[in-house]
């Protein structure tokens, strides 16, 4: 499962990416008396996505099945997007998905929680 963030530009020029993947993941098992906390922070750090914009924008380019708030590849793997991130459900790499998020923003940090990993898209999409 991968979580994508769109990284505020204040903040880029801070800190390194060890760093925020570190504040990100806190802030993923933050305890929920700390929400007020958590939120403020990840405002600090993170700009909202536009949902309404990039799911009408992925409806009219793709035919992906939409449905509970989710795009599906197939009956396993989806992808939702969320004001705070984008969540995708699949273990394998989307380049053509993750293509879509790159061109609606440059800033997005990509974080695989479970398996410790982080990236910037833009590297990503370079290689």
């Amino acid at each position: 499962m991968y979580y994508l963030f769109i990284i505020k530009n204040d903040f880029l020029k801070n800190y390194d990416e060890e760093y925020l993947y570190n504040i990100l993941k806190k802030l993923k098992m933050l305890n929920k008396k700390n929400y007020s906390y958590g939120i403020s922070l990840f405002y600090n750090i993170c700009n909202l996505f536009n949902t309404k914009v990039i799911k009408h924008y992925i409806k009219s380019k793709t035919n992906l099945e939409y449905k509970n708030n989710k795009f599906y590849l197939n009956k396993l793997e989806y992808f939702e997007i969320r004001k705070s991130c984008v969540i995708i459900n699949s273990e394998r790499y989307l380049r053509q998905i993750l293509c879509i998020f790159y061109i609606y923003n440059k800033n997005i940090f990509v974080c695989s929680f479970d398996k410790n990993k982080h990236f910037w898209l833009k590297e990503k999409l370079s290689a």
